[in-house]
């Protein structure tokens, strides 16, 4: 064990596509924060690339492509296999449904000692995931990874009750964010002006994909019931979709085309964050633990949320922010109602969302917790070949 203890743990990080995806972004920041003192890390990309190409490539990691050529290719497990023995690694970690079947795989004919996956996405309400190919591949995958890593306790629920895996094979490690990028700083760089929003105007932000799957149209709605009571609230809707259109058309409908703004895909999140005055996520389905929302909560920002995923984990209604059921207009519209009659709430919900960020959510627990947790899986089953 002396030996071990003194060398790098080798760790294979099989990914499915470099997608602007949270998964995907959220593995970059992983690699690039471990301590390299005790961890060399290599990247197997086992899907498309795609626009975080660059950022994985600025990790100045090896990164290994061996993505498939047809629905049934083998290849990529031989080439994973190859990899995993040349360079002797320790753990192997998946992630995403493709990287966790060949993964697991390749890692059980190369006799990795330790098989993580991590699962960062609920299943519930998906039928995609309901598919019987992806079960049974699922399953298969599962008999050959020591560990799901979750990213919330709801996916940990899921993954028992819907997966059927037992509660000892899951450990829940939250994400993290980073409180010195995110957080109030006081200075939105003249955003207001630039966009045309009066100063007085309290700024409603959401920031998620224009897609049914994000709950836009039900935020629509919801709005159109507290539009003439509050003339003073604008809504900022930041993100692109295929939903774009139809979202406009609901906009105007309901004329409220002054009032709710399509600000598209945008690179300035942090400052839009502190420009505005209460982020809002009205998410139906496919949530794990949303980014956004933690990040809007290292801002200081109150939150209104959808009880999907983890949400609930991180907004704690009438604390930091209010939950409300999914697809539920009345309850997001009361929701609405309720932060906007009470100013002193804004306030008070913000200082409390930044508060948890600090003592729950920051990034530098979740590194440490992987860190400790990559440590004690490998010892214990070193522990266990040598007995």
């Amino acid at each position: 064990m002396s030996k071990m203890e003194n060398r790098k743990l080798k760790i294979l990080q099989v990914v499915d596509g470099f997608r602007m995806g949270g998964a995907e972004g959220k593995l970059c920041e992983l690699i690039g924060l471990l301590d390299t003192d005790k961890f060399e890390n290599f990247i197997a990309n086992v899907g498309p690339n795609g626009p975080l190409d660059q950022k994985f490539a600025a990790l100045g990691v090896p990164i290994y492509a061996c993505q498939r050529q047809g629905r049934f290719d083998l290849k990529p497990v031989r080439q994973l296999r190859q990899i995993m023995q040349e360079q002797k690694i320790d753990i192997v970690m998946t992630t995403l449904f493709w990287a966790d079947v060949v993964g697991s795989i390749a890692a059980k004919l190369a006799n990795v000692p330790v098989v993580l996956s991590w699962e960062t996405v609920t299943h519930e309400g998906n039928p995609y995931h309901a598919q019987l190919q992806r079960r049974l591949g699922y399953q298969l995958a599962m008999r050959f990874t020591d560990k799901v890593i979750a990213v919330s306790h709801e996916i940990k629920d899921s993954l028992m009750h819907r997966r059927g895996l037992p509660a000892e094979k899951i450990e829940v490690i939250h994400y993290g964010v980073d409180l010195k990028k995110f957080y109030p700083n006081g200075v939105a760089r003249n955003l207001r002006s630039e966009l045309g929003i009066p100063k007085n105007h309290v700024i409603l932000a959401i920031t998620a994909r224009l897609e049914e799957v994000k709950g836009h149209r039900y935020f629509v709605d919801a709005f159109k019931q507290i539009a003439d009571t509050h003339p003073d609230v604008t809504a900022i809707f930041i993100g692109d979709g295929s939903c774009r259109e139809a979202l406009q058309k609901q906009v105007g409908q309901h004329q409220l085309e002054d009032r709710i703004r399509f600000l598209g895909i945008r690179d300035d999140v942090n400052a839009i964050l502190n420009m505005s005055d209460v982020f809002v996520l009205p998410s139906i389905a496919g949530e794990g633990l949303p980014n956004v929302v933690l990040e809007a909560m290292a801002c200081g920002k109150p939150v209104i949320a959808t009880a999907v995923g983890g949400t609930p984990e991180a907004v704690l209604d009438g604390e930091n922010g209010y939950v409300v059921p999914p697809k539920d207009v009345a309850a997001l519209g009361a929701a609405l109602r309720n932060i906007l009659q009470q100013n002193n709430k804004i306030v008070q919900f913000g200082k409390n969302s930044r508060k948890r960020a600090e003592d729950a959510f920051s990034l530098g627990k979740q590194i440490y917790q992987f860190e400790m947790f990559y440590q004690n899986m490998f010892a214990e089953k070193a522990f266990r070949a040598a007995a």
